[in-house]
């Protein structure tokens, strides 16, 4: 008989964890968070935490334009595509393209000096690097990271992208810094090339690569073509912890320093209708009710009939905003709202 197997194991020695935490501590913390609700640097799209996320889309899609964009947005707090941001100094790391280009993608932003840093230099995500990233934070204050990209980032740690061990350690690699840094980091990176273009697909499986490396990371925004290669339009989606994001399409003019929301969801987005009932007069200095704007802006059925969510559709454009006057008049024997414009609105 081997009796070896009945001694009695050595129990290595080691310090006690000084960071433990209570479970009705933790649950409480819970709680507070979803009282509060999760903090955004955009809202609903870039969590104001410690997290890693990704910017996944084809080559050329214009990843680096959005990034360039979204800094600027973030830094002045300017709205982007439509929704508030926290205005958070930003660090950019444009370690892939030609100096000149990344200059010459920036000619359009307008930003405040000292709200934006870019470095323009090659590195790569070593200990060291990524040490000297998070020192970089914490004496600049600042408050969101963006990097282009992630394959110029790893060049020579992984081989074969494929490979999902190599890409796990790199990527663990990565998100101990973000979470030592405590602010969110978005670093570009290729969508496969059998990515789904579907509305309804999942933006984590989007990445190109080895196919763990998408439950690594805590959330992705996945950039597509909404009109082709060659046309203007894009769409964003957005998946992953603290992030869900419903289609976003919106005009991508290489002449404009901002995005034009066209639809969130499949619905066309406020803006957009705030803007048509602008340019065909449907909203003007004479008072119209909703039905009459509709009327007038062409967004009937084929039948001429104002839908339920036409009519919810123009109150959103013109709920809350400067510049709508707002009255009642009986009509038919029911108060009817009516609207018009009291003075020069910015389209």
């Amino acid at each position: 008989m081997n009796e070896s197997r009945f001694r009695p194991h050595a129990v290595p020695t080691g310090t006690p964890f000084t960071t433990l935490k209570d479970g009705t501590a933790l649950i409480l913390e819970g709680q507070e968070i979803a009282a509060k609700g999760v903090p955004y640097v955009v809202h609903g799209m870039i969590p104001d935490y410690g997290m890693l996320g990704f910017l996944i889309g084809y080559a050329k899609t214009g990843k680096t334009t959005f990034s360039l964009r979204l800094a600027a947005s973030v830094a002045m707090g300017h709205a982007f595509l439509d929704q508030p941001t926290q205005p958070r100094r930003v660090l950019f790391l444009a370690i892939e393209d030609p100096p000149e280009y990344t200059a010459y993608l920036a000619r359009d932003l307008s930003v405040t000096p000292n709200t934006l840093s870019v470095y323009r230099e090659p590195l790569t995500f070593s200990s060291k690097t990524l040490g000297d990233i998070t020192a970089t934070i914490r004496a600049g204050g600042y408050g969101l990271v963006l990097v282009a990209s992630w394959q110029s980032a790893i060049a020579g740690f992984v081989k074969d992208e494929n490979d999902n061990a190599g890409v796990n350690a790199i990527i663990d690699r990565v998100r101990q810094a973000v979470r030592a840094s405590g602010v969110p980091w978005i670093i570009d990176a290729h969508a496969g090339k059998s990515e789904d273009q579907d509305d309804a697909a999942d933006p984590l499986r989007a990445l190109r690569g080895a196919s763990s490396a998408a439950g690594a990371i805590d959330f992705s925004l996945s950039l597509r073509y909404a009109d082709g290669p060659f046309g203007f339009k894009r769409k964003l989606s957005g998946k992953g912890r603290f992030v869900s994001v419903a289609p976003i399409v919106f005009e991508a003019e290489p002449t404009s320093a901002t995005y034009r929301v066209l639809s969130v969801g499949g619905q066309v987005s406020t803006e957009t209708t705030f803007r048509l009932l602008l340019e065909t007069g449907a909203f003007s200095p004479e008072p119209h009710s909703v039905d009459e704007m509709a009327e007038r802006a062409g967004l009937v059925t084929p039948k001429g009939q104002v839908t339920k969510g036409t009519r919810q559709r123009i109150r959103a454009a013109l709920r809350d905003r400067s510049g709508v006057r707002r009255t009642t008049e009986t009509r038919r024997g029911r108060t009817t709202d009516l609207f018009a414009q009291i003075a020069q609105i910015d389209d």
